[in-house]
């Protein structure tokens, strides 16, 4: 951990340098997964499809930004 800390910059030039090509498919992929997406086009659309399925989704997405929030918020605060 301490190695990433210190060159955390440089890793990240690095990952910018070599994943240049993948730009396109994963910024495609990242507003695919956006939590924005999640509550406003897949839950109602699962939900009108299977209720149980749906649920189980929105359950999954409240859970999970819930998590990602509470890590943020012990990393230091950082991205609040």
């Amino acid at each position: 951990m301490d190695f990433l800390h210190r060159n955390e910059v440089l890793i990240i030039q690095q990952l910018q340098k070599d994943y240049q090509a993948y730009y396109n498919f994963l910024n495609f992929i990242s507003n695919v997964g956006d939590p924005r997406n999640i509550f406003f086009i897949y839950f109602p659309l699962w939900f009108q499809l299977n209720q149980t399925v749906g649920t189980k989704m929105i359950r999954v997405a409240v859970i999970g930004d819930w998590f990602n929030l509470i890590f943020k918020w012990h990393a230091g605060g950082r991205g609040l």
